[in-house]
């Protein structure tokens, strides 16, 4: 995400609680689900599909 200029200096000005909060007034408009998890979750590693977690990341 820092990695886009524009969304980067947009999410750097309102910090990421509005950023959160935004998110969520969206997905309840919509009817989306929005998932919070730590900063420690291992998304990379789970499967998307089936949730399944890999032990090591090659």
């Amino acid at each position: 995400m820092m990695s886009n200029l524009k969304l980067a200096k947009a999410v750097a000005d309102m910090g990421f609680y509005e950023f959160r909060r935004q998110l969520e007034y969206k997905c309840q408009l919509y009817g989306s689900k929005l998932i919070v998890v730590d900063r420690w979750f291992p998304s990379s590693k789970t499967c998307s599909r089936c949730g399944q977690v890999k032990p090591s990341l090659s």
